[in-house]
């Protein structure tokens, strides 16, 4: 009965998930729409304001789909949380869609996972490269170069803080940042790169 039970909840969270999408592509549409209108009407301010808005809901659709790449934690671990994040005007410097997940070990190691599209924050990986940038904020930070699935990422890490960042850009604007709090080795982070879809996240975004 239990396992019954759970099945129908899982059915009828993905069908909630699913007609939410559907929501907000028809929002988009109708945004877009509106815009048209509004250039027909020449009053170009409102149809910049509806195409704003159309984007800052596609945004949201690229968001919710990038949480199909947040990995299973490896043996040990714990999702914590799962989130994901569409922006409109300050997807500039921020990104135009994010994902995010935490998660816990056995002996309360913390693990942060970032997926970043666009701006900033999906350029990221390429900055991280100039290691020594970042390992100048701690004296003790290590900065090596890695490979992962063929991409090249950059991994500091602390031993006497134990902790650390793994950074990994997978296209031209997408990065993946992995951050670990109370780890006594970088190679955790490494691990949790390796369950990521890396080549898929970089052919989609």
């Amino acid at each position: 009965m239990k396992r019954i039970n759970i099945l129908m909840l899982l059915s009828l969270l993905m069908s909630t998930t699913i007609a939410q999408a559907e929501d907000i592509r028809q929002e988009a549409l109708n945004s877009l729409g509106t815009a048209r209108n509004f250039i027909e009407k020449e009053n170009y301010k409102k149809a910049v304001e509806e195409i704003h808005y159309a984007l800052a809901k596609i945004h949201e659709l690229t968001a919710d789909k990038l949480l199909q790449f947040i990995p299973d934690p490896p043996a040990g671990y714990t999702l914590l949380t799962k989130t994901s994040q569409g922006l409109g005007q300050g997807a500039v410097i921020i990104g135009n869609a994010g994902a995010q997940a935490t998660f816990q070990g056995p002996a309360e190691e913390s693990i942060t996972l970032q997926i970043s599209i666009g701006g900033i924050t999906g350029q990221i990986g390429s900055l991280a490269a100039l290691g020594s940038i970042f390992a100048g904020m701690s004296p003790q930070m290590v900065s090596k170069s890695i490979r992962i699935q063929g991409f090249t990422g950059t991994l500091l890490f602390d031993e006497n803080l134990k902790k650390g960042t793994l950074t990994l850009q997978v296209g031209d604007k997408t990065s993946v940042i992995l951050q670990g709090a109370n780890i006594p080795d970088p190679e955790i982070l490494k691990n949790f790169a390796a369950g990521i879809d890396l080549t898929a996240l970089a052919d989609n975004y």
